[in-house]
This record gives C-alpha cells, structure tokens and sequence, in this order.
C-alpha cells in the first residue's frame, strides 16, 4: 500500500516538475522553430537574391531614414554622432533583423579607401547627379560573389542632408546597406520564394 501511495506522490510530482518548464520548453521552441526555418535548404537563384536586397534594401533605408530624421530634429541632438549612426538603437536592430551593415556617405567618401572601386564610381556618378540636379535612383552592385552592395541618395532638401552634410557644397548624402548573400539567403523566408516563383 505505501509503494502505491509513494509511486502516486512521485508521478505528481513529476507533473508539477514538467508543468513548470513549460514556459522554457515553449521559449525554447520557438528558437527552435526559427533556427529549423533559417536551416532549410533552399535554392535562391542570383536574381531572387537581387530582388530580395532590393526589397530590403529599399525597407531598411525607408525605416532608417525616418529613424534618424526623429532624432536630428529633437533641441539636443548630437549631429557628430548622429551622422555616424551612433547611438541610434533602432538603426542598430534593423541591421541586426536583416544581418546587414548600415553607413550613410557623403561626398568625401568618393575616395574612401575602405569602398571598392566599383562603389567609389558609383558615388562619382551620384555626385555629378547632385551638381547638375540631375534626378537620383537607387542602385544595387555586386561585388565578388558574396557581396550586394544597396545604395539610395537622399533627396537634397531632406533635414539628412542639411544637417549632416550642410558643408559640403552639394550636400549629398547616400544610404549604403552591405548584404552577404549567405545571409539573405539564410534569411529569406521559403514560402515567399514559392510564391515569387509562381508570381
């Protein structure tokens, strides 16, 4: 009799044990979930994976832009550190929701040694838009095979552009959004490639 009665009490207790966990066991699943659907096996063609950090890209600088347009505006902001992006926590998650790099680059940065020549060419063609108010678009390179570079000029009347590059002549300024492919596709969402695919 007391054998049952103790298997009773230690069954219970089990339970009051695993009802516990429960809350961890679902955290923990969720994880899970996420890490199983970044570990799918995928096949990403080149132009899905440019249309994906067009996409993004255009996202990210959309957001971005709004972000440090919020902060440039309050009476004590700090422009210095501003411009560099630093200090700018929501900045800083987007970069980390989409594993990329986020810079913003002006006029100076046409001979930036830590550029390539390919992006350096591209900021050259950006600033002779700016002086001949000839109309800017966005612009993707790819750079080797691992790199996509997504730049996007900032309209010249924008607050952006005053306020962090006021001393330059053309105040130019261009949102640059660096994406590893390994990362986009790491990324990128199975069930809306299907669909991109059918589309």
């Amino acid at each position: 009799m007391n054998y049952r009665l103790l298997t009773y009490y230690l069954v219970f207790v089990c339970f009051l044990l695993e009802s516990c966990n429960m809350d961890r066991r679902v955290e923990g699943s969720k994880e899970a979930v996420e890490k199983m659907k970044s570990m799918q096996i995928k096949r990403v063609t080149n132009p899905q994976v440019i249309e994906i950090v067009d996409d993004w890209g255009e996202r990210i600088v959309k957001q971005a832009q709004l972000q440090l347009e919020s902060v440039l505006s309050k009476p004590k902001a700090d422009f210095s550190q501003l411009c560099q992006l630093k200090g700018t926590r929501k900045i800083d998650s987007l970069a980390s929701l989409y594993a990329v790099q986020i810079s913003l680059l002006g006029a100076k940065d046409i001979k930036n040694p830590a550029l390539s020549t390919k992006e350096q060419e591209v900021m050259d063609a950006y600033l002779y838009n700016a002086e001949n108010k000839i109309s800017q678009i966005s612009n993707i390179q790819k750079l080797g095979d691992s790199l996509f570079i997504y730049t996007s000029p900032i309209p010249l009347t924008n607050r952006i552009c005053q306020k962090c590059f006021g001393e330059d002549a053309t105040h130019l300024a261009v949102w640059r959004v660096r994406f590893r492919k390994s990362d986009v596709i790491r990324k990128v969402n199975a069930k809306s490639l299907e669909n991109k695919r059918k589309s």
